[in-house]
């Protein structure tokens, strides 16, 4: 894999877009899996993250 460099952060965003464009789904989700693991370590897949969930379902009127 060549070494890039780049002379703006938006030029970054832009070749790191048009990469991840020519990956397939299946791919996107073994980096997130990988990026996961460096993160989480070994217990990001063995453990619920979320335990408890709670929402509150509200009314969207209109206030006069």
């Amino acid at each position: 894999m060549p070494i890039e460099v780049f002379s703006s952060l938006e030029e970054e965003n832009l070749a790191e877009y048009r990469r991840r464009a020519q990956m397939t789904p299946m791919e996107r989700m073994k980096e997130f899996a990988i990026l996961q693991e460096r993160f989480w370590g070994a217990k990001w897949t063995k453990e619920p993250m979320v335990k408890v969930i709670r929402y509150e379902k509200i009314s969207w009127k209109s206030i006069k």
